[in-house]
């Protein structure tokens, strides 16, 4: 995960399985936070290949106003990295969690995906056409060219 750079602060990244240095035939899937009702259904999707040796990154990328220093975020951070944790350990699946401040949402996911990545983004299925932020999200990385 890449997180040297000004405009991405990281906060906290706390390692729950530390994956051995040869990861062949390891799946790492991404999950970004979104609501705890969808992310939950994204989790459960990623860990349904029980056959496969599924590692999730589960990512909660926060919007920190202009004024505001990334490193000083006026959300509260104790909070925001147990409601991940919390999350996370309830699927019993290995792998990461992060909590990240940034300006700039899309730019921060771009930056923190790998070439490739695999994203697993839930969605509520609607009535009315107008896109949510979900579904934004999910058109805008694939779109991406991620180096």
């Amino acid at each position: 995960m890449k997180t040297n750079d000004s405009r991405l602060t990281q906060y906290i990244e706390a390692e729950r399985y530390a994956p051995p240095e040869i990861t062949t035939g390891v799946l790492w899937v991404v999950v970004p936070y979104t609501t705890p009702e969808l992310t939950r259904a994204a989790l459960r999707h990623a860990g349904v290949c029980s056959d496969l040796d599924v590692h999730v990154h589960l990512v909660d990328i926060q919007i920190v106003p202009f004024p505001c220093p990334l490193n000083q975020p006026p959300i509260d951070q104790e909070h925001s990295q147990r409601r991940l944790q919390e999350l996370f350990r309830q699927t019993g699946l290995p792998g990461t969690v992060a909590v990240l401040y940034t300006r700039d949402w899309l730019e921060a996911f771009q930056r923190v995906l790998e070439p490739k990545s695999l994203v697993v983004l839930a969605t509520r299925k609607r009535w009315w056409p107008w896109p949510t932020r979900e579904e934004k999200l999910a058109r805008a990385l694939t779109k991406a060219d991620i180096r």
